[in-house]
């Protein structure tokens, strides 16, 4: 199971519901595709659910999340 989220900033332009979504799932990409929305977070039963962004916004967060993986931590003596 998951652990709940932190903390999220998001605004009422980057909500959708996941029946929305699947209803306007062409919108909401073309919206994502201009820069619109930087991301839009999917709900379902007043929770939330999934995260939808671009491939090359999910590419930029793998690169980010490898370069971290991969720096040399600090060792305290």
């Amino acid at each position: 199971m998951s652990q709940p989220v932190q903390s999220v900033r998001i605004s009422n332009q980057e909500l959708a519901t996941v029946r929305e979504a699947m209803r306007e799932l062409h919108r909401l990409l073309a919206q994502l595709d201009r820069g619109e929305v930087e991301k839009v977070v999917l709900t379902q039963r007043n929770q939330m659910r999934a995260v939808l962004i671009t491939l090359e916004r999910y590419s930029e967060l793998e690169q980010r999340a490898a370069q971290t993986a991969t720096r040399p931590r600090a060792v305290s003596v």
